[in-house]
Formats: C-alpha cells, structure tokens, sequence
C-alpha cells in the first residue's frame, strides 16, 4: 500500500518510479534517472507516514542508499519536481506552532543559545575536517569557476570588507562572528573589532587564531538582543555573514533595530544572507537535525524590516547566483569525505557521518536546483 503511495504520488510529480525488491528506480520527466538501493521493507511506510522526518531518517539509518556521487543529483531532481512541499501534518505543525510562538520563529535568547550550540559546538575538529584553511563556514564567492575553495572564500572577505568602506581606527562589530577570519581581517586593516556569537567553542578557537596571528580582536559569546543595550551607539561598522538565517521572521525589526542601535550616527552595515527558498519553511528534517531555528528569509525581508526601523538601503541587494554556494558545498563535501576516516569515530559514528553528508549534499543541490542564492545589502544609519 504505502509503495502505491509513494509511486503514485511521484507520479503526479512527473516522477517514474520502478520498484524491485532490493531497488527503486526513479526516472525524471528531465531524463534524469536515479537508482537507489532498498535495504528496509519498512522505507516506504517511513517515507509516507513521516514526510522529510522519514526520508531523512531512514536515509541515516541506512534503511535506503545511494552511490554517493549519485545521492546530490538524486536530491536535486526531486527538489525540482518539487517533492519537498510539505505534507499535510507538516505543514499543520508549521502553521500552528507559528501561532502559538513556537518552531523556528520562537528565537528568544535562549532558545538562540540552545539552537547555535546544536550546530557550531559540535566540534571544531569537525569543521576542520571540511572547511578551508581559515574556517570560513558561509558561500565563497567563485568569480572564476577555476579557482579552488581558498581563493574563493578570500575574495569573499575581500569584496564584504569593501563594501563596508573600512577606515583605519574604525570601531567594527561581527555579529555572528564563528571563527573569527572576517573579524581578524578587519584588525589586519586597521580596525578595532569586536566579534560576538553565541556558540563557545568557535570563540575559544578564534580567540586561538587571532592570538596565533598576534592580532588584537574582542571575541565575545553574546546575543546581539542584550549586546546592543549595552554597546549602543559604539559601532562605526557592522558586518554580519550567515548568520541573518538563524534570526527567524519574527525578530527580523529586532535584529535590524539592534544593528541600527548599535550604529553611530553615519555609521554602515553589510548582512550577507542566502535568500528565496522557494518551499515556505525549511525543510523539517533539517531544522530538526541540523538547523534547529534555521530560516531562510526572502529578499524583501532584508529591504522592509530595516526601513522600518530606520535603516537605509545604501547598496545592493548584491547578488550572487546559487553555484556560488553549490560549488562551496561540493568541496565541502569532498573534503568531509575524505577527512572522515581521521575523525573520531566514537564521536562522530557512521550514522553522523550519513547525515551530515545527507545535508551537505541536500544543500547543495537546494542552490543547484532551486532559486536560491545569497545577497549582501549594504545599510546606513
């Protein structure tokens, strides 16, 4: 019954999918064709009855697989035919706990706290194993499609520290700041700089790098609610990279109240934010599992709240295209794979190992498949 199901709904996707014992054959109206092997007679059950929650779980549980080449262009042909609409229930649990307050909008300070720690102290001999050299975790900006993942994320850094028109002694703010790199630049030019997050053990290790580095940077754990009562008007820049994703909707005038309050009169910002998931809420698998509090906001949503609240738009949106950050996931991916084996395994056993390739890879072929893509904005108080 639940195989019917899962066929029948593919169907009207414009999905084929031919079923054996031990493999399922999915052939797309694109002629894309993807065949995943069936190691549980339960998979289908899972995959109906509990939406992404079963096709993720079941995919880390290994009660379905994929060569892992195939599993990107897998998940991109479905984001494509778009499978990860919600189902009834999900979409029913979004819509209520939106109401009552709760679910991905509800990020209070310390649900912030408890969302952050899930992902970013995971471990950092974790994203070490995958990131680049100077663990720069947000899209690297490909100009030259040839370029590897470490010139790329440079030019990045390079491209927000100039559209935040930097002076020497400036008064700098990173909010959101992870492992320090666009904070220590930013010193290295001739600012002084504050960076705060929330997660401990990216500022104990950034702490580490900017001393290494003798630069003299202010890491912080902190929440950019309280920070900005108590540092009002002490900042003549603000940078922010990936970070507005974790704010959620309902804090959205909060967060750019907070940049705005923080601003010396004249004073600039620049937030850098993927943008235009085109599926209402993320996907719930990975907001459980991964990006608990995670959000993907619309580009309007970087235009509107801040004018509201006083904020003007001085540039952009800057917008840089989805394999931008396809290209940064594949070479992450790449990298997790390959550095895996030296991880600790009692820490991160093979179940982890699926999932975080299941999100990279997903990632991935979101930016590939979809109209997502990130934009930097440039605000002036």
């Amino acid at each position: 019954m639940y195989q019917r199901l899962v066929t029948g709904r593919m169907a009207q996707l414009g999905v084929e999918v031919d079923v054996s014992e031990d493999k399922a054959i999915f052939v797309f109206n694109s002629g894309e064709r993807c065949e995943i092997d069936v190691l549980s007679p339960h998979l289908w059950r899972e995959w109906v009855r509990r939406g992404s929650y079963g096709l993720g779980e079941s995919f880390v549980d290994k009660k379905w697989d994929i060569a892992p080449e195939a599993l990107e262009p897998f998940l991109r042909a479905m984001f494509q035919h778009g499978s990860p609409k919600l189902r009834l229930h999900e979409h029913l649990y979004y819509t209520l706990a939106r109401a009552f307050g709760m679910g991905p909008d509800a990020n209070d300070p310390t649900s912030a706290h408890e969302q952050s720690s899930h992902h970013y102290d995971r471990g950092n001999d974790l994203f070490r194993s995958f990131l680049d050299d100077r663990m720069i975790y947000s899209c690297a900006f490909f100009d030259d499609p040839k370029w590897d993942l470490e010139r790329a994320q440079a030019r990045k850094i390079d491209l927000t520290l100039e559209r935040l028109d930097l002076f020497k002694g400036a008064r700098v703010l990173d909010i959101g700041c992870g492992w320090g790199t666009t904070a220590i630049e930013a010193a290295r030019r001739g600012a002084k700089v504050t960076g705060i997050t929330l997660a401990a053990q990216q500022i104990e290790l950034a702490r580490e790098r900017a001393a290494e580095q003798k630069i003299d940077v202010d890491f912080q754990v902190a929440d950019y609610r309280p920070f900005s009562e108590e540092y009002a008007g002490q900042f003549d820049r603000i940078v922010s990279i990936g970070m507005f994703e974790h704010v959620g909707s309902r804090q959205h005038e909060t967060f750019f109240d907070a940049v705005r309050r923080l601003l010396k009169p004249g004073g600039r910002a620049v937030i850098h934010s993927m943008v235009d998931w085109p599926f209402g809420p993320i996907i719930p698998w990975l907001e459980r599992y991964i990006f608990p509090g995670g959000e993907v906001p619309k580009t309007e949503d970087m235009i509107l709240p801040p004018s509201r609240v006083g904020l003007r738009v001085e540039a952009g949106p800057y917008r840089h295209g989805g394999h931008n950050y396809a290209m940064t996931l594949a070479e992450w991916r790449k990298r997790f794979l390959a550095n895996y084996p030296g991880l600790d395994q009692d820490k991160y056993p093979e179940a982890f190992k699926r999932q975080w390739l299941l999100y990279l890879a997903g990632s991935e072929a979101a930016f590939r498949g979809t109209s997502l893509h990130n934009v930097q904005v440039v605000y002036c108080k």
